[in-house]
């Protein structure tokens, strides 16, 4: 609780002991434990997990968003970002993205560049998370195929081959109430709320008038995972 203590806005620190609660009772079912029971402990770089167990986990939110990604015995790392179409991404880009990566953003249609912004940005965050890294690895690192879809090209060697990780990207819309969804096989089966893949109605790929949604990507090695979507409610 010292954390939450130290937080001085009001609603960021309800944020914060919901976020940690929900956690906790998630990782609690998926255990069939006590949630005060469990323990936990920060890595090198301060990713959390537990103590004495399995489950290995990652949380993102953004607003009143909250996703918690959990997979045994494997890494497992997620993002989540509002999407804001109006923002300038190219000083970010040529700084964050690897030189493939950014030739490859710069020559996509300009319409198209802030639905490929987002794919690229959540799946490097997810990433870096996913090792204990976090973005102090260096976002560009991490190397993806630009389009729909794109996988791992490159990654440090110290982490493995690229091709043993798994990228599932994932359009989140604001929903009212919790849901989960599992995947095995490598493949993602969906809640109707949670979409695969981030293309505009139309299905060009293109984000359009999507303000305010969020756009979500996932990165683990595990062939199984279970994806856990939770509102954070401000009192």
């Amino acid at each position: 609780m010292l954390k939450a203590q130290a937080i001085k806005l009001p609603t960021l620190r309800d944020r914060y002991v919901a976020t940690r609660g929900m956690l906790r009772e998630t990782l609690a079912g998926y255990l069939a434990a006590d949630p005060a029971t469990l323990k936990f402990v920060s890595g090198p770089y301060g990713k959390p997990g537990l103590i004495d167990e399995p489950l290995q986990f990652n949380i993102s939110h953004t607003a009143d968003l909250l996703l918690i990604a959990i997979a045994n015995f494997a890494d497992i790392g997620i993002d989540v970002e509002t999407v804001k179409l109006r923002r300038n991404f190219e000083n970010l880009a040529q700084r964050c993205f690897s030189v493939r990566e950014y030739q490859d953003w710069c020559e996509l249609p300009v319409e198209w560049q802030a639905d490929a912004f987002y794919r690229l940005w959540t799946k490097k965050e997810a990433f870096v998370k996913a090792v204990g890294r976090g973005i102090a690895l260096g976002l560009e690192q991490c190397e993806f195929a630009v389009e729909a879809g794109g996988q791992l090209r490159t990654i440090p060697d110290e982490y493995g081959s690229a091709s043993a990780w798994l990228v599932h990207e994932l359009s989140v819309a604001a929903v009212n109430s919790a849901l989960s969804v599992s995947c095995s096989g490598g493949g993602l089966s969906l809640a109707p709320e949670l979409e695969s893949g981030f293309g505009g109605d139309d299905g060009s790929g293109v984000l359009q008038n999507r303000v305010g949604n969020n756009c979500a990507a996932l990165v683990t090695p595990a062939r199984c995972y279970a994806l856990r979507r939770l509102l954070l409610q401000a009192d």
